[in-house]
C-alpha cells in the first residue's frame, strides 16, 4: 500500500512539474501567483516546484513583473540560454538544422545542399556531422535532444520509413538508429506533416481552431498532420496522415506505395511539372519552357497570370481540395492550414479553389464552423515542428534534467 502510495506521489509530482513548465513555455514570463491560478495547484506546490526548477537551472527569475491584480512580483521563465534542442527537416535536395531553446526560441537555421544521386548513409552521417558541429558552436549550453522530420510514413517501433516518394534508397533504412550512432543525445524521428501540424499547435495554441485542426502539407509529396483536442495524432504504428495515398482513381497512375490513383500523383509540385510539360507538348504557349520548371520558375509564371502556368495549377489545387473536403467530412476540424511548396506558389489562388470546393461539397452546418487557411509562420512548419517536439520531451518528463541539474 505504501509502495502504491509512493508512485503515485510520483507521479503526481512528474505531472505537476511537467504542467508548470508547460505554462511557462506558453506564456512566457509570469509570476509564481498566475501559475497557480493557471494551473489549479496551491500556492505552497508551485513555490515548491519553482524552486526545484529553479535550482537545476531549468527556469530563471527576470525580476520584478505585474502580476496578479497588479502587484508587482518577481517573474520566471524558461531558461534558454542553458538548455537548447536541435530540430532537423529532411527534404528531397537539402536538410535544414535549427536550434531552438525550450521555449521555441529560435537561435540558427542552417542549410546544407544535398546531391542528387548522394546515397541515405551518406546523407545520414552528414546529418549527424552537423548536429555534432551544431552542439560545439554552443559551448555554454546544453543540447537536451535533437528531432529530425522526415518525407513519409515512418514507423518509429521498427525505425522504418515505409517508402519515401522520389527518394530512392530510404524505404526501411534504420534512420534513428544510424543517426544516433556516436551522438550523446536523444534523437527522435518525426513525418514532416506530423511535425508541421505540431508546430501550429506550439507556436499558435491560443488560437481559436488549432486545437482541433489539420494541417495539409501539400509539397513534393502530400500528407497531413491532425491536431484532436490539443494532441498530435499518430496512429497506433505513427503513419496516420497518410491522406495523399488515398486513391481517387483506382485504374490511375501506379503509386511507391503499392497504390493506384493516389491523390498524391494529381496534386503534388511533381503532378504539377508533369501537367505543364503536358499543355507545353501540346502546343500551348507559355513564358516557362520544358528545360527549366522549377518551383520557382512555376510560382513566377503563376504570379504573372500565364495561363498555362495558372491553368495546370488551378487543375492541381482542385485535385487537392477533392482530398480536403474527405478530411473536413471525416475528421470535422475547426481549423485547416495548408502549407509547403504548393501553397506558397500563390496562396490567394489555392484558397480560392479549395474555399470554393469545399463550399460546393460540403454541409453549409459544417461549413460554418471551420477556417481554411495557409500555413501562416515565418519559417518551415516542418523545422519548427522538428524541434519543438524535441523541446516537448524534455519538458514533458522533466525527470532526467531535474537529476543532473
Amino acid at each position: 500500500m505504501y509502495e502504491a502510495i509512493s508512485i503515485n506521489q510520483e507521479k503526481s509530482q512528474i505531472i505537476n512539474r511537467s504542467l508548470i513548465l508547460s505554462l511557462l513555455r506558453q506564456e512566457g514570463v509570469c509570476s509564481r501567483a498566475t501559475l497557480a491560478r493557471l494551473s489549479g495547484l496551491k500556492q505552497a506546490t508551485i513555490t515548491n516546484i519553482a524552486g526545484e526548477l529553479i535550482q537545476c537551472g531549468l527556469v530563471v527569475e527576470t525580476g520584478l513583473i505585474s502580476g496578479e491584480k497588479n502587484r508587482r512580483s518577481i517573474g520566471v521563465t524558461l531558461n534558454d540560454e542553458r538548455y537548447k534542442v536541435i530540430g532537423i527537416r529532411m527534404t528531397r535536395s537539402a536538410f535544414y538544422l535549427c536550434v531552438a531553446g525550450l521555449s521555441g526560441r529560435l537561435y540558427s537555421i542552417h542549410e546544407y545542399g544535398i546531391g542528387p544521386r548522394e546515397s541515405v548513409s551518406s546523407i545520414l552521417t552528414c546529418i549527424r556531422a552537423a548536429i555534432q558541429k551544431t552542439a560545439q558552436q554552443y559551448p555554454e549550453t546544453e543540447i537536451l535532444s535533437a528531432c529530425i522530420a522526415v518525407p513519409g510514413p515512418y514507423r518509429e517501433r521498427e525505425d522504418r520509413l515505409l517508402f519515401v516518394t522520389e527518394l530512392d534508397g530510404w524505404k526501411d533504412y534504420p534512420i534513428r538508429e544510424t543517426l544516433s550512432a556516436g551522438l550523446d543525445l536523444p534523437l527522435y524521428v518525426i513525418n514532416d506533416a506530423n511535425a508541421s501540424a505540431f508546430a501550429q499547435l506550439w507556436y499558435r495554441g491560443k488560437d481559436q481552431g488549432v486545437e482541433n485542426m489539420v494541417y495539409v502539407l501539400a509539397g513534393q509529396g502530400v500528407g497531413c498532420g491532425m491536431i484532436v483536442d490539443g494532441q498530435l495524432i499518430l496512429g497506433q504504428q505513427g503513419i496516420a496522415g497518410e491522406f495523399g495515398h488515398s486513391s481517387i482513381n483506382f485504374n490511375g497512375l501506379p503509386c511507391a506505395c503499392g497504390n493506384r490513383g493516389c491523390l498524391e500523383k494529381y496534386c503534388s509540385i511533381t503532378a504539377l511539372r508533369e501537367r505543364i510539360l503536358e499543355l507545353l507538348r501540346s502546343g500551348r504557349s507559355s513564358c516557362l519552357t520544358e528545360i527549366r520548371l522549377t518551383t520557382q520558375a512555376i510560382a513566377t509564371a503563376v504570379r504573372a497570370g500565364d495561363h498555362v502556368a495558372c491553368e495546370a495549377y488551378r487543375q492541381v489545387c482542385d485535385f487537392l481540395a477533392t482530398g480536403i473536403v474527405g478530411l473536413v467530412n471525416q475528421l470535422n476540424p475547426g481549423r485547416v492550414i495548408i502549407g509547403d511548396e504548393l501553397a506558397e506558389i500563390h496562396p490567394g489562388i489555392l484558397l480560392d479553389v479549395v474555399r470554393r470546393r469545399i463550399e460546393n461539397n460540403v454541409n453549409p452546418l459544417v461549413i460554418q464552423n471551420v477556417s481554411i487557411e495557409v500555413n501562416q509562420l515565418h519559417e518551415s512548419p516542418s523545422l519548427l515542428g522538428a524541434s519543438a517536439y524535441a523541446a516537448h520531451q524534455e519538458l514533458s518528463n522533466p525527470v532526467r534534467l531535474l537529476s543532473c541539474g
